[in-house]
């Protein structure tokens, strides 16, 4: 009778890898994040295609199926989808009623569109925060630069304050801070946000897995520092240097939205720590995520592993890591436009525990992202030596 449980048991999951492994998978967006995902799926056998308006987008010849296409055109995502078992994203900026359509056609759209129509527009999406008690600053939303600048003169701000765009900002664009009046006359014509300013002493990012099962999986909390000038990061350390109490409840913080929101997929949760050891909430990504790159050189389970194994309702992976890894990402260097040469990577590409990472990407631009790097030591200060080092010494400039 064991023995025929077993051999059942066997068949089962036989059975389930063989489906999974013939279910098709389409990824909306071709960028680096795409492409590390493919680097994954690629070795797990999976069908994946991918839907990118570049004709040199990073993934181009490494997807089985590479479609052009315009990600924001309702037509061209819902005939992309049609083709697939599964849909995801590793963009924000996508057609949404498409997904939904497709949902209402019986494809899986992983996550979920009702969740990409909250990340896209900042508003609501503090808004949820608010709503369901999630820890963030408060904030204010106006429809204009004209209604912004009415309300400044019945009821004055508090400078300094941050002013984001509702729509479409990404990496530092869409966000700055204003210290006083001439500011806000220099600000776009858009529907914004004034949010309060946050005084904090690190900013921290936890990415959170969870599967159609609600099984749930943390990496652990990492430290993000960020360039002053392009707002852009520039090192994450994993493991963040907090207290075990603080990443105790950002990881809890991460679990609880996961759970709210029904998450299938990954999902980046980044926050503040105030001096008084509060956790504030600022964004969210329901997606990969810059600040998870670390994971495929220092966990058992790489955040993009991660990300198929919850749309595809795998058991998820491990994400403990034991040494410290800090990842420095490369970007244009100012006043270089055209195509990429990366000044210097020839000495640390056969260091010890230095990983190199380059996304293939032909052309590069101010604080594009062209590659990352991740060192891993055992020792916190000596990988935080190499990484200042290293980020002195590679440079991505143009010919």
């Amino acid at each position: 009778m064991i023995k025929l449980f077993l051999i059942y048991k066997l068949m089962y999951f036989w059975i389930l890898k063989v489906y999974i492994l013939n279910r098709k998978i389409g990824i909306i967006g071709g960028g680096q994040l795409g492409k590390m995902i493919l680097d994954e799926t690629n070795k797990m056998g999976i069908y994946v295609s991918i839907l990118d308006p570049s004709s040199e987008s990073p993934c181009r010849n490494l997807s089985k199926n590479f479609i052009q296409g315009d990600f924001k055109d309702y037509h061209t995502v819902l005939n992309f989808g049609l083709k697939h078992d599964i849909i995801s994203y590793e963009i924000e900026h996508i057609n949404v009623d498409a997904l939904d359509e497709l949902v209402r056609k019986g494809i899986e759209v992983q996550p979920a569109p009702e969740l990409l129509r909250i990340i896209q527009d900042k508003y609501k999406q503090k808004s949820f925060f608010k709503k369901n008690n999630f820890p963030t600053s408060d904030f204010y939303y106006f429809r204009s630069k004209n209604e912004l600048l009415d309300s400044f003169k019945k009821n004055g701000i508090n400078f300094p304050c941050v002013w984001k765009k509702t729509k479409f900002g990404y990496d530092g664009f869409g966000v700055k801070i204003l210290k006083n009046e001439k500011d806000l006359i220099e600000l776009p014509n858009s529907e914004m946000i004034i949010e309060d300013l946050v005084v904090f002493k690190k900013e921290l990012a936890v990415i959170v897995a969870m599967n159609k099962n609600r099984d749930i999986k943390t990496y652990e909390t990492v430290e993000m520092e960020f360039n002053p000038d392009s707002n852009q990061v520039e090192f994450v350390i994993s493991p963040a240097n907090i207290s075990e109490k603080v990443n105790t409840i950002a990881k809890k913080i991460a679990s609880d939205l996961a759970k709210k929101i029904n998450l299938v997929g990954l999902l980046a949760v980044e926050m503040f720590l105030t001096p008084d050891e509060k956790i504030l909430i600022n964004e969210i990504a329901p997606r990969p995520h810059n600040s998870g790159h670390f994971s495929i050189d220092a966990c058992p389970t790489s955040q993009f592993k991660q990300h198929i194994n919850s749309i595809t309702n795998r058991e998820l992976g491990e994400t403990s890591h034991e040494n410290c890894a800090i990842m420095i990402n490369l970007v244009g260097e100012e006043s270089h436009n055209g195509l990429v040469k990366y000044e210097n990577i020839d000495l640390i590409k056969d260091q010890k525990s230095v990983f190199v990472h380059i996304y293939g990407k032909k052309m590069t631009r101010p604080n594009r992202k062209m590659g990352h790097v991740t060192v891993i030591c055992d020792n916190f200060d000596e990988a935080y030596i190499k990484a200042k080092e290293i980020k002195d010494i590679i440079k991505v400039k143009s010919y």
